[in-house]
């Protein structure tokens, strides 16, 4: 039950080191630097994941381990805490969790499930998934940590409120969007299965785009409701 919690011994030690790193990193104002490490870093605490699949599942096959999953929501919380105001030195609102103009980041949020969740027949059908009605609390729980904590704050505040923040410091804004967008989706990469034409893969960027743009034009509410709520769905559902 509790072998897979060696993976905060690893991983915990490495994200401590990482401050220090990114720390220093900072201080030579080199934004495609802090870009590639931070990726780096962010890639291999995701990748780790896979070396316990077997207890927790691997996404869209997400297991109720809500011990995991509880101390991986408090490590991204923490993290990402710890980055914006110790290594940036900026508040949260800097970055884009401003709460400005709420009713249009709710509005365009949800709006922008619908181009995704046109996906999801496709993705069923090349992957066999089939939808679940299954509904219990261990994967409604599951759900707001993985999605809501995990993608909605953690993921949301280091790759549009972060990273697209450095990238818009080297190139214009709209750029920045699809550099974002690949970043994210190259993250990820050994994490999703290869199956079905890369359908995981081309749906995570077209997220990622949509996250992007969102980021662009709105606040990171925004994107937080669409990739929050689209990532409890799939726990939910599957």
């Amino acid at each position: 039950m509790y072998g897979n919690l060696d993976y905060f011994i690893i991983v915990a030690p490495i994200t401590i080191l990482a401050y220090f790193i990114l720390k220093r990193l900072q201080k030579f104002d080199k934004p495609l630097l802090m870009i590639i490490t931070l990726s780096v870093i962010l890639f291999f605490v995701r990748f780790m994941l896979i070396f316990y699949s077997s207890s927790i599942g691997v996404m869209p096959y997400v297991y109720p381990n809500l011990l995991f999953y509880s101390l991986l929501s408090i490590l991204g919380i923490v993290f990402s805490i710890i980055y914006v105001k110790k290594v940036l030195e900026l508040d949260f609102k800097d970055i884009g969790w401003k709460f400005k103009n709420i009713k249009k980041n709710v509005i365009y949020g949800f709006l922008s499930y619908i181009p995704l969740i046109a996906l999801f027949p496709l993705i069923l059908y090349l992957v066999g998934l089939k939808i679940s009605f299954n509904f219990t609390w261990d994967k409604i729980i599951l759900g707001i940590e993985f999605g809501i904590i995990l993608g909605g704050f953690y993921e949301e505040t280091m790759f549009r409120g972060v990273i697209q923040k450095y990238f818009n410091s080297i190139t214009t804004e709209k750029k920045s969007i699809i550099f974002t967008a690949i970043t994210f989706t190259a993250t990820h990469i050994g994490y999703l299965p290869f199956t079905g034409f890369g359908i995981y893969y081309i749906f995570v960027f077209i997220m990622a785009l949509i996250l992007s743009f969102l980021r662009y034009k709105l606040d990171l509410l925004a994107c937080s409701i669409l990739h929050g709520g689209i990532v409890f769905i799939l726990i939910i559902f599957i």
